[in-house]
């Protein structure tokens, strides 16, 4: 099998990206405008996928608690039906 060279590929994207300067600058949000609508969204976006992180880590953290709790619980049960813990 023969390799193919990146050559060209690279030598397309130079030169797109020195017949247009414009289409290769940084966004609003690079550049650090304040009150831009993207963002505005980007920080939207963020704050909601910390949510999401933050109900999941909820989620296992009661999930711990009532295993926690059931096993307690079993034990107890145990010992008040008779029979010594070893």
């Amino acid at each position: 099998m023969r390799r193919r060279s990146l050559w060209p590929a690279g030598a397309a994207m130079a030169a797109m990206a020195a017949l247009l300067p414009r289409a290769a600058t940084a966004c609003a949000v690079c550049y650090g405008a304040d009150g831009s609508a993207v963002l505005q969204g980007m920080n939207q976006a963020i704050f909601f996928l910390l949510g999401c992180v933050g109900l999941v880590f909820a989620g296992v953290g009661k999930l711990i608690w009532d295993i926690h709790r059931r096993t307690r619980r079993k034990d107890r049960f145990r010992l008040i039906g008779g029979g010594a813990r070893p």
